[in-house]
């Protein structure tokens, strides 16, 4: 997926201020690149993450993912672009405590799939980040690492373009942490658009161009991963 942004912007208003997230970011993503953006927290990554899911609007500005044009897309047709083209991964992981591992998979594939059908390819999927001996786990019975395996295979289900990261690996150990980026880093290989933020600049040795977000704006310190 090749992505665009030209002079985006996104403020949001509190009881005594507005709020300037994001200031005039230009930027583009060629298909199949990964790029990593850091910065301290409140410095807008999550809100520019949000603005590329088409979760939210940019208040000016364009932004571009492959033919769609969020701002003149309808409701439907942005959802229906990230269920069938995004997949999205929180540090959080965002698991459902009260079903297991395979059944987290599925879940977000079952309106617009079979259960049979959506099993196949999650157990599929649970095999390719090393977990398809722990489908019928609970996540609570898995650690950190295996719980944000669990969040990839699901952001997998949909055989997305685009895999957008919030802090994947914020809650991970360094052992569980550099797992995880070799497993993104396989994913990239089949073609696959990679977005990550994070604050950790350790893992700006991952992907193939690091930018910096300060105060909603790019740094001038951006440099290419080599």
């Amino acid at each position: 997926m090749r992505i665009e942004l030209h002079n985006v912007n996104k403020s949001y208003e509190t009881q005594v201020e507005t709020v300037h997230v994001l200031k005039n970011i230009n930027l583009v993503i060629e298909s199949g690149k990964w790029l990593t953006i850091t910065g301290p927290s409140g410095s807008g990554k999550t809100t520019l993450l949000r603005c590329l899911s088409a979760i939210e609007q940019a208040d000016s500005g364009e932004v571009l993912l492959d033919a769609l044009n969020p701002k003149s897309a309808s409701e439907e047709e942005r959802r229906k672009f990230r269920r069938d083209h995004i997949g999205y991964v929180f540090q959080d992981f965002q698991l459902f405590e009260q079903f297991d591992v395979l059944t987290n998979v599925v879940v977000p594939q079952l309106p617009i799939k079979s259960r049979k059908d959506g099993e196949k390819r999650a157990n599929d999927l649970l095999h390719l980040v090393g977990l398809n001996e722990r489908n019928h786990h609970m996540p609570s019975q898995l650690s950190g690492g295996e719980k944000q395996r669990v969040a990839i295979a699901r952001a997998l289900m949909n055989d997305p373009k685009l895999i957008l990261c919030d802090e994947p690996t914020g809650n991970l150990d360094v052992d569980n942490r550099d797992n995880i980026m070799n497993l993104l880093k396989d994913i990239q290989k089949k073609g696959v658009t990679i977005i990550l933020v994070t604050h950790d600049l350790e893992l700006a040795k991952y992907g193939d161009l690091q930018i910096e977000l300060r105060n909603g704006e790019l740094s001038s310190k951006n440099i290419p991963v080599l």
